[in-house]
């Protein structure tokens, strides 16, 4: 098996572990981030279909691993091109602090798509991509308590 290509972002989020803990888990509510056209939970609760395009071409399966309430959350992805695993680490530092510390590894299926990747997809972006989604969705709900 070829190496994985690796992600790994922390990030200090200055809400509460609880209120980031029940948007990331909460895989229903995905209007949020800016790259799912469509989200299809299937009948066990434990897997979830993420689509990314309006024809549901595009999509990735995932199978929930571990879930430790406000503290762990890890999940098994698999598609056409790659699998793969994430991990998220969410540490409280305070009531208004949380650091979380969120690790994919991507194990393409493709030798020539090996070789691509590393050159045309940076999975890292995306990464960044999903905490800039994650920010917006954080400061659409300190708004509206504010309200």
């Amino acid at each position: 098996m070829s190496k994985p290509l690796v992600a790994k972002k922390e990030v200090v989020l200055k809400y509460n572990v609880k209120v980031i803990w029940d948007i990331v888990v909460n895989n229903s509510d995905y209007k949020w981030r800016s790259d799912i056209k469509n989200v299809e939970i299937l009948e066990n609760g434990k897997d979830w279909i993420e689509y990314y395009d309006e024809n549901r071409k595009f999509f990735t399966k995932f199978t929930l691993k571990n879930k430790e309430e406000c503290t762990f959350y890890s999940f098994d992805m698999d598609n056409k091109n790659f699998h793969g695993n994430w991990i998220g680490n969410f540490i409280k530092i305070n009531n208004n602090e949380t650091k979380c510390i969120f690790i994919e590894n991507i194990y393409l299926k493709n030798s020539i798509m090996n070789l691509l990747a590393k050159i045309f997809w940076n999975i890292n972006k995306i990464q960044e991509k999903y905490f800039r989604d994650l920010e917006n969705k954080l400061k659409e709900i300190n708004d509206k308590t504010k309200e």
